[in-house]
């Protein structure tokens, strides 16, 4: 770009002008602040929407085309597409653009690159959000080799270089890696103890979730503070529990007793059966909490 001489008067002009675009500048300002939360989600949403959908083109236009140029062009497409699912909170769909990338720059770029190590790092962080701890590990740890790699062919760059001002980038490089290393360490340890507390949660909610006694069936909910247990007869006896039930009831009938006992008893223990059962569905509506039915 040329950079044209200016006069006085338009000097002058410009001044006018540069007053004016920050009055617009303001009020655009004051305006976008008066907005409703509403409205700047909806234009923010927008953005990202517009972002995925250039990216998505750009991913198609090099895919289609054969060089390795341009099949590592495709790979940055599916990476950003990834970052845009992942801030959106579509981490299956950018699990998937990460590991697309991944597959790509794989195969075409040396072991040692530091793109396969950002791929590694953003993969891993996907696969924890999913709670998918294990796989995680694993790209952590592949991020760690890579950059590890490259600290090793930096270092011999280094050395073999004459002076001391040679290789002044490769020293910058590698400094800079090396202040890498322990977030990604730190963070496969993070993910090590998510996973241990997962596993534990799991096997206490398989331990605690579901029980029979006396063939009831128990429902547990050991999330949801101030509720611990509430319980469903089968609909279905047993033909022995009938089978007993009906001589009770006709033994009470010869000897003249009748089941007046049994039935206040029974209607009793169906009256509170029927109180519990209503004062579960009324706490699980006012919480928020996972719920799992057990018909």
């Amino acid at each position: 770009m040329y950079n044209f001489a200016s006069t006085d008067d338009d000097d002058d002009d410009d001044d006018d002008d540069d007053d004016d675009d920050g009055d617009d500048e303001a009020g655009e300002k004051n305006g976008q602040d008066k907005l409703p939360p509403s409205f700047q989600e909806e234009e923010e949403v927008g953005n990202l929407q517009l972002a995925w959908e250039m990216l998505e083109v750009a991913k198609v236009i090099y895919k289609r085309k054969e060089s390795q140029e341009d099949q590592l062009m495709a790979a940055q497409a599916y990476l950003k597409l990834g970052e845009v699912s992942a801030e959106s909170g579509n981490y299956p769909q950018a699990l998937d653009d990460f590991q697309e990338c991944l597959a790509l720059q794989l195969k075409y770029l040396p072991p040692h690159n530091r793109l396969l190590a950002e791929t590694h790092y953003h993969v891993a962080t996907t696969l924890c959000y999913m709670d998918q701890y294990s796989q995680a590990i694993q790209h952590y740890n592949s991020s760690i080799k890579v950059i590890e790699t490259r600290l090793a062919m930096l270092q011999e760059v280094i050395d073999a270089a004459e002076g001391a001002d040679g290789a002044a980038e490769e020293k910058n490089e590698l400094d800079e890696l090396k202040l890498l290393l322990p977030d990604i360490r730190e963070k496969v340890e993070d993910a090590k103890e998510s996973q241990k507390t997962a596993s534990a949660a799991s096997q206490a909610i398989q331990q605690t979730l579901v029980g029979t006694q006396d063939g009831e069936i128990l429902l547990f909910l050991p999330f949801c503070p101030g509720f611990v247990s509430a319980q469903r007869k089968p609909e279905d006896e047993s033909p022995v529990k009938d089978t007993d039930a009906k001589q009770a009831k006709q033994e009470g009938t010869v000897n003249g007793s009748g089941d007046s006992s049994a039935s206040n008893g029974n209607g009793v223990q169906e009256g509170k059966s029927q109180e519990a059962s209503d004062r579960l569905i009324s706490y699980l509506l006012k919480q928020d909490c996972p719920v799992i039915l057990l018909l």
